[in-house]
């Protein structure tokens, strides 16, 4: 049977992204792809910085999705908070059933 996989959501400041995929790309861990895309955060926890995000009342934000091998996840987070060491970064994690590529 093969290794278990897991998707790794992580959430950051979008000035944070050039630094989170420059770690993300020099490293010795599976992390050979990953989805980033834009995003808003909103929530009593969010530090708005800038005049536009105060009255927007939303963060904004960039989301990184991969899929890796269980076994690589606390790399990837130690490399994350190594590069970037803030409490500003949120992460989850979900099962994967399965993952391939059609052809």
């Amino acid at each position: 049977m093969a290794s278990p996989i897991r998707k790794l959501t992580l959430v950051c400041p979008k000035e944070l992204e050039p630094t989170i995929a420059d770690a993300l790309a020099v490293n010795d861990l599976d992390v050979s792809a990953y989805t980033c895309f834009d995003a808003r955060g909103r929530g009593n926890s969010m530090e708005l910085s800038s005049a536009s995000e105060k009255v927007q009342g939303a963060m904004r934000t960039v989301v990184f999705m991969m899929v890796l091998p269980s076994a690589e996840v606390d790399g990837v987070l130690s490399i994350v908070k190594t590069a970037c060491p803030t409490p500003r970064i949120s992460y989850w994690l979900e099962s994967i059933e399965d993952f391939g590529r059609l052809k």
